[in-house]
């Protein structure tokens, strides 16, 4: 009688055993999956962000021809090559100029 329920004993102990590791697998599968999602997310958030920035590049004034020399609202003047941003260092009378003769504007797409 005493194997009987030894018998039992490791039927109900490897039971146990396989519920739990299931359990576990369960566990680390969900995990995983959180992981995957919030991986998946900030890739998707940094996609929105890259192509936000592109956009608002692209609406800014750029230089659009090889070079230009504008002249900056400190002194002095900077060579400014093709696709580079026009900010707010150089002067309005500068950038006006640049823009009438085609070497400053908005790229076309």
């Amino acid at each position: 009688m005493a194997a009987a329920q030894t018998a039992e004993q490791k039927a109900a102990a490897d039971k146990e055993a396989a519920e739990s590791q299931a359990k576990a697998e369960q566990e680390a599968a969900a995990k995983a999956a959180e992981e995957k999602a919030a991986a998946e997310k900030a890739a998707a958030d940094a996609e929105r962000d890259r192509v936000a920035a592109a956009a608002e590049a692209a609406s800014q004034l750029q230089v659009i021809g090889p070079v230009a020399v504008l002249p900056l609202k400190s002194g002095g003047e900077r060579y400014v090559y093709r696709g580079t941003p026009v900010g707010d260092d150089y002067t309005a009378e500068g950038v006006k100029h640049a823009q009438s003769v085609g070497l400053v504007g908005t790229p076309k797409k």
